[in-house]
């Protein structure tokens, strides 16, 4: 039997005024109004990125945004080597983001339900360098 315990944040006009602020499914964490997609560009992503990862507790919060900001320092070097096409070094950086996003992506599946997943991934793809960017 699944539980779900949802906060409300109300307003004294109407009902009609109140959003879900936050929703907790099973121990997961679901998509808050606030942090809605669509999803659009990287701003909008990095944003969505941290405002999930500030629902999370202070030591996994700490242990995302650590590994989040690692990633975020390995795009210089990503464009770098993908300017100079040195096939090696895009290797070798693209092998270090994907060891920190593989370990934030465990994170995420611990703590939010699927469709949060599947608003981080899309924002991932869209802060993370890909062939073809340039």
């Amino acid at each position: 039997m699944a539980c779900a315990l949802y906060l409300h944040l109300s307003f004294a006009v109407s009902a009609e005024e109140d959003f879900l602020l936050l929703s907790i499914d099973r121990n997961l964490i679901g998509v808050t109004d606030a942090l809605r997609g669509p999803v659009t560009n990287r701003d909008e992503a990095l944003r969505l990125v941290i405002g999930y990862h500030h629902l999370l507790t202070a030591d996994v919060q700490r242990d995302a945004n650590s590994l989040h900001e690692q990633m975020l320092n390995l795009i210089p070097d990503f464009e770098l080597a993908y300017t100079a096409a040195d096939s090696a070094e895009i290797t070798h950086v693209m092998s270090e983001i994907d060891l920190r996003l593989a370990t934030i992506s465990e994170i995420h599946a611990a703590h939010f339900n699927r469709e949060v997943l599947e608003l981080l991934t899309d924002a991932y793809m869209l802060i993370l360098p890909t062939f073809g960017d340039k």
